[in-house]
């Protein structure tokens, strides 16, 4: 039997992992907040004269692995507020919105020639300011 490592640094079986599948459901969103609530991911906002870049790292909400990724942001929408259906919701405190890909430097099966990760893309909003 095939082992490859797994999260938390032990082995998963191959035929175990998830295939590789494109995807940004929703469903990986919501899982990826509830491990941002538990601590298994994480996420941060830098902001380095003026430049603001973004580290989100831990488990990957479909596969388990070990993500790492980082992002420059050229701009902030920290408008007035966000409009939700039909009615402005003013902002508390300014959050940017991180498209995730999974980055895991796994080879999941199914997957293109050369490329890594299980596929999935997630969002994750953290607030930026002065609490960050």
């Amino acid at each position: 039997m095939t082992v490859e490592n797994g999260p938390a640094g032990g082995t998963v079986p191959v035929e175990d992992q998830p295939q590789y599948a494109q995807t940004a459901a929703y469903e990986w969103t919501e899982r990826a907040y509830r491990l941002l609530l538990g601590g298994q991911l994480q996420a941060r906002p830098f902001d380095a004269d003026g430049v603001l870049s973004s580290h989100v790292w831990g488990d990957c909400p479909r596969c388990g692995h070990q993500l790492d990724h980082r992002q420059v942001h050229t701009a902030v929408a920290a408008g007035p507020g966000r409009q939700t259906g039909g009615r402005i919701i003013p902002p508390t405190l300014p959050t940017l919105e991180i498209d995730v890909p999974c980055g895991c430097r796994h080879t999941h099966s199914g997957a293109p020639d050369g490329t890594l990760g299980c596929g999935v893309s997630f969002r994750v909003e953290i607030v930026v300011g002065p609490t960050s």
